[in-house]
């Protein structure tokens, strides 16, 4: 009795083993199968290549070490793959698409240690995002052009041109201290890196932003206002004559004569050598010497003056008040 019970024991173990085997087997020929398709595929949908790959991949790590191969060639060609789709999609313009795709391709990159394709994914979407923030900008969508700016900015801390985009989304609202941190962080990342077009463009926007406020206190006759936003606006960029031009007219209001001369003899300095261009700071030091007292040095610089528009104004300032000989 004892013998028959071992025997039919026997038996149930070798037709367990036996089916093991016959699983293996068709769990690896199936993978093959799968991993077959998925090469075909990739010539033509490869969306659905991928799939199949994935497939084979599933199937052939329960084939133990024998699926061994197909589980790591599947898995070596998914992110390339991935990648080559979002490429592709990429150049036909699709760049919402493209964006999706480039981040499985980060995904599946990131879960089947493909460095390499990580990180070309990770240098094309922030500059996708941004491409994708601006288009929401120019259309009025600033809610949804900062959350692509944010998401650029999440991939890459330091890409100075996403800052600058959301600088530029603010000043469109309004926000005058979110537009000077994201242009600080533009400046102060583009320089950084490098990046010295960016650094240009928020330097020279912020300068002008600034300007553009100093105009409205002048009109306003807040010349000390104007003062306090030039001050500002050098701090951004010393080399914009507009600037210049607007502090000697405040200081001319204030009876700040020396700053005022200073101010447009620095002005004339960046504003080319034409008379033309510079009538307007000769006038501005006239004005400064004849509220000096300096009659004789108010003549000649109202002398200078006296090109283009100004001509009539300094003509009279020459004729009629100063009685210049």
């Amino acid at each position: 009795m004892k013998n028959t019970k071992k025997f039919f024991t026997g038996i149930v173990l070798i037709a367990t083993l036996f089916g093991v085997k016959v699983v293996y087997s068709q769990s690896l020929e199936d993978a093959t199968n799968a991993y077959n398709r998925g090469v075909e595929l990739a010539a033509t949908d490869i969306p659905k290549a991928i799939e199949a790959l994935k497939e084979a991949a599933v199937i052939a790590e329960k084939a133990g070490d024998e699926g061994a191969d197909i589980v790591n060639l599947s898995k070596q060609q998914i992110p390339l793959l991935q990648y080559n789709h979002a490429t592709a999609l990429y150049k036909d313009k699709k760049v919402e698409e493209a964006i999706t795709n480039f981040e499985l391709a980060h995904d599946y990159a990131e879960q089947y240690g493909d460095d390499g394709i990580k990180a070309k994914a990770d240098e094309l979407l922030p500059k996708l995002y941004r491409v994708k923030g601006n288009t929401d900008y120019r259309a009025d969508k600033y809610a949804e052009a900062l959350a692509s700016f944010d998401k650029a900015l999440e991939y890459d801390p330091d890409f100075a041109g996403a800052w600058l985009s959301k600088g530029l989304v603010y000043n469109k609202q309004n926000k005058s201290d979110d537009l000077r941190i994201a242009m600080d962080k533009a400046i102060e990342t583009g320089t950084k890196i490098k990046d010295e077009k960016t650094v240009e463009q928020a330097s020279k926007f912020m300068s002008d932003n600034f300007i553009n406020s100093a105009n409205g206190a002048f009109k306003k006759n807040d010349f000390n206002g104007a003062v306090a936003l030039l001050d500002e606006s050098i701090k951004y960029s010393d080399k914009n004559a507009e600037a210049y031009y607007l502090y000697a007219l405040a200081n001319n209001k204030l009876s700040k004569w020396d700053e005022a001369i200073e101010n447009a003899q620095k002005g004339m300095e960046l504003d080319g050598d034409t008379p033309a261009k510079q009538a307007r700071f000769h006038f501005e030091i006239g004005t400064a010497h004849a509220g000096k007292g300096s009659t004789g040095d108010a003549c000649a610089s109202f002398k200078k003056a006296a090109v283009g528009p100004l001509a009539e104004s300094a003509n009279y300032q020459i004729k009629t008040v100063l009685k210049c000989s």
